[in-house]
């Protein structure tokens, strides 16, 4: 089917309490293989592409890709941009033809974070895109979880003024792979969903990775419709690929190095399998459903000062959101 608008994605979820899984890529190798398993399991998916990883894999190159896997799969797809680091960032993949992207401000002071969030929101919906925004800062394998958790009261203020689609929350999830036992806020959580209650707001869990399944169900029923896994995806692939190399002790690192890259892939959808069975998501395709296809990008986006608007040659490398930028 065609690419589906991420927000009757997560329509669906919300209704039939389940988590559609946002999984990352760093490679143009995996979507096509990622959609494939989520029509094993009956699955709608989010493919991402996190912001970092730019220099590497395209944008226009990723929708061509995923939405030509996405026309021949029998499930839901959408393509997502996480944790865009500027605002010309969500510009081009909202031109390239993403169905959501994420401005992440949430390392700015709070009053600059709504303004650029706004303008991302003005702009993604100029193109049909939903937008995603952060409030409250994760931890990450970089940084102890000391975060700054996401306040209930500012949540409401936060969406209120913006208009965003979807808001990540930090309520004790972190990026990376967690220095103990995740301990998630729940009670924080509920306060947040009824903070929002008035919005039409999904809430999204970035930091997926570690975090136990009764865990992971619970923030399901308290209104998460959106879960973030990278992390545990890279680590299979990276045993899958050690074991590989173990397993054919002739390898030459030639004409057999696609057979090292699928054994990576191979574990990229291992993970990702374990995690849809997670977040109850498979068997759920045959009602989440696009009302209709994400329209062609041609514009430049609203007015602001854009270095693309400006440049179309502008291209930044991107850098890291959980570094001090």
């Amino acid at each position: 089917m065609p690419l589906c608008k991420t927000l009757d994605i997560l329509r669906d979820c919300e209704r039939r309490q389940y988590a559609v899984g946002a999984f990352n890529i760093n490679g143009l190798d995996q979507p096509g293989a990622l959609i494939r398993q989520a029509e094993k399991l009956g699955s709608p998916i989010l493919m991402v592409e996190p912001g970092v990883i730019e220099q590497y894999v395209d944008f226009e190159d990723y929708v061509l890709v995923t939405a030509r896997a996405a026309k021949q799969a029998s499930v839901p797809v959408g393509i997502h941009l996480s944790h865009g680091l500027d605002l010309e960032q969500v510009e081009r993949a909202c031109k390239a033809g993403f169905t959501s992207v994420m401005y992440d401000g949430s390392k700015l002071p709070y009053e600059e974070n709504v303004r650029n969030t706004k303008i991302a929101v003005e702009m993604g919906h100029k193109f049909g895109a939903a937008v995603e925004g952060e409030l409250g800062a994760l931890g990450s394998s970089f940084v102890d979880i000391k975060e700054t958790m996401t306040d209930p009261d500012q949540a409401r203020d936060f969406v209120a003024r913006t208009g965003i689609d979807i808001l990540a929350v930090a309520v004790g999830n972190a990026h990376g792979f967690y220095k103990g036992t995740p301990k998630l806020d729940f009670g924080r959580l509920s306060e947040i969903r009824r903070a929002l209650m008035a919005y039409n707001c999904y809430l999204t869990l970035h930091g997926g990775t570690g975090i136990p399944k009764d865990h992971i169900q619970r923030s399901i029923q308290l209104g998460i419709s959106k879960i973030c896994i990278y992390t545990e995806m890279c680590h299979v692939g990276k045993e899958q690929a050690k074991d590989y190399i173990k397993a054919h002790p002739d390898y030459t690192g030639n004409y057999d190095i696609p057979d090292l890259i699928r054994s990576v892939t191979d574990g990229f959808t291992r993970a990702e399998a374990d995690c849809m069975k997670m977040f109850m998501s498979t068997g759920k395709c045959g009602t989440s459903k696009a009302d209709d296809e994400i329209p062609a990008n041609t514009d430049l986006g609203p007015e602001y000062p854009s270095l693309v608007a400006l440049n179309p040659g502008y291209h930044s490398v991107g850098g890291y959101w959980d570094k001090n930028l």
